[in-house]
């Protein structure tokens, strides 16, 4: 576990005004808002946060309330961009400080006009880069397009480069002499991608740099979902990487991933996903699938719905992807759920194998919380079973601990879902009623390694109705 002052910057957001630019990096529609989660991740100490906003200017709004200090040890307080004094239409970047170990997400959405929502973990300043890259980018295509936010992560003026590779070619688009600790905005049509294109990129700086992607609708009087997503750093490119959760038409609302895995290994070659996973709670069953040779920055999808699936119907479980030279990738999966209109849809980055460990932090739990519940999706990474037990801390509450009796086999993934009425898991314990209407931060141990995402749906009962609102998830912090 990380140990001392930590520095952890975010993309914040608070637009209430509509946005309808096509250039600029312009939200479709009006009412976008952010919230931030953080957490101290200290298995002893209590930690002190600050919480600095910046503009695109790089200007400097200090909101830090010393109300919700000092945080207690796994515990997580909630920053709302809102109630910072900065005037409504703000967009800008924000850098939380603590004197203990933090992790922090930032929630996207534009709730009190429509159902769209997204979220995506912070990046903790000991992890940006002057490289960082993102495996997928779309202009106009099919409908959906990317939005880039990328924050100057020094204290010093930063030259910042943006190459798009897309099935058209390369297009560039650069900014200069962008504030410390602001950020620029940009969209694949601000760099002459046409639209219908498709592909990744890579952004440079002269100084280290952070960044987080939303995926959305290309035009929408009322945005009706948001797919968020981090940047890959170099140090999280890996031979072989872990995505905790896959399926194909699961669950009534036909929820469906596909993988989008990108070779990032200076070299062609292809790659393997290899899938563990379940149907209906049966035994767990195994396949693989191969893509075709990849140049250098190269991507294929691989996609589980159709004649050709590669997956059964019902599936639900977690996917380990190679490198099948032994080469790098940069993976991300995302999830839709097909049979709802409009459909729910997430992204989330898979996990490089030098990442992994025997805990993970996850900011964000919410149970059954104003109709809103999280799934939390613990893949084992090892070679042994693993047990694993989760501890939550709900605000304002004592400290939950789950577990489980069945091990976790190796490759495969367990879903914790429900837990105040011991839903998911068949086998967990540690259930509590007094759980609903809950929201707070979660620490999972094991006796190996492992990873774990925070899946998050429109999901009432027990007293709370359904929100409504879209889908979101994002990646737990192994420590």
């Amino acid at each position: 576990m990380k140990k001392g002052s930590i520095l952890v910057l975010i993309l914040a957001l608070a637009i209430g005004t509509a946005l309808v630019s096509a250039q600029g990096g312009d939200l479709p529609g009006s009412g976008w808002e952010s919230g931030q989660q953080i957490q101290n991740t200290s298995d002893t100490d209590q930690a002190n946060i600050t919480f600095v906003l910046y503009d695109q200017d790089g200007n400097a709004t200090d909101c830090t309330d010393n109300s919700k200090n000092p945080v207690q040890p796994g515990a997580s307080v909630n920053y709302l961009t809102e109630e910072c004094p900065v005037a409504e239409g703000f967009q800008g970047s924000a850098v939380v400080s603590a004197d203990s170990p933090i992790a922090a997400i930032v929630n996207v959405n534009n709730r009190t006009v429509g159902a769209a929502a997204g979220q995506y973990r912070g990046t903790d300043g000991s992890d940006v880069s002057t490289t960082i890259a993102f495996p997928l980018v779309k202009n106009d295509y099919f409908g959906r397009t990317t939005t880039f936010y990328v924050q100057n992560a020094s204290s010093q003026p930063n030259d910042i480069s943006a190459t798009f590779n897309t099935t058209s070619g390369t297009n560039t688009h650069d900014f200069t002499n962008v504030p410390a600790n602001a950020m620029v905005i940009f969209m694949p049509s601000d760099a002459g991608v046409p639209a219908g294109d498709v592909g990744s990129l890579v952004v440079e700086g002269t100084q280290p740099v952070a960044g987080t992607s939303l995926e959305h609708e290309a035009s929408a009087a009322v945005a009706a979902n948001l797919q968020a997503s981090k940047a890959f750093t170099p140090s999280e490119y890996d031979s072989t990487a872990y995505c905790p959760l896959i399926r194909n038409n699961h669950t009534a609302r036909n929820l469906t991933t596909g993988i989008q895995a990108q070779n990032v290994s200076g070299s062609p070659q292809t790659i393997t996903v290899a899938y563990s996973y379940s149907v209906g709670g049966g035994p767990v069953q195994t396949s693989t699938a191969t893509s075709p040779q990849l140049a250098d920055g190269e991507s294929h999808t691989f996609f589980y719905q159709g004649p050709n699936a590669t997956l059964p119907e019902g599936a639900l479980g977690s996917a380990t992807v190679t490198g099948d030279e032994g080469g790098n990738i940069a993976v991300v999966v995302n999830d839709r759920g097909f049979a709802l209109d409009p459909s729910p849809v997430t992204t989330y980055a898979c996990f490089p194998d030098s990442g992994t460990s025997d805990e993970v932090v996850v900011p964000l739990y919410k149970e059954y919380f104003f109709g809103n519940t999280t799934g939390i999706q613990v893949q084992n990474v090892g070679a042994s079973d693993v047990t694993v037990e989760l501890t939550y801390t709900p605000v304002g509450g004592s400290p939950v601990t789950i577990s489980h009796s069945q091990p976790i086999a190796p490759g495969a993934s367990k879903t914790f879902f429900g837990v105040s009425q011991g839903t998911s898991p068949a086998d967990i314990t540690g259930t509590n009623p007094a759980l609903v209407n809950t929201y707070g931060g979660i620490v999972i141990t094991a006796n190996g390694p492992v990873v774990a995402m925070a899946n998050e749906g429109s999901f009432g009962g027990f007293g709370t109705t359904a929100s409504g609102q879209d889908n979101k998830n994002y990646e737990g912090f192994n420590q």
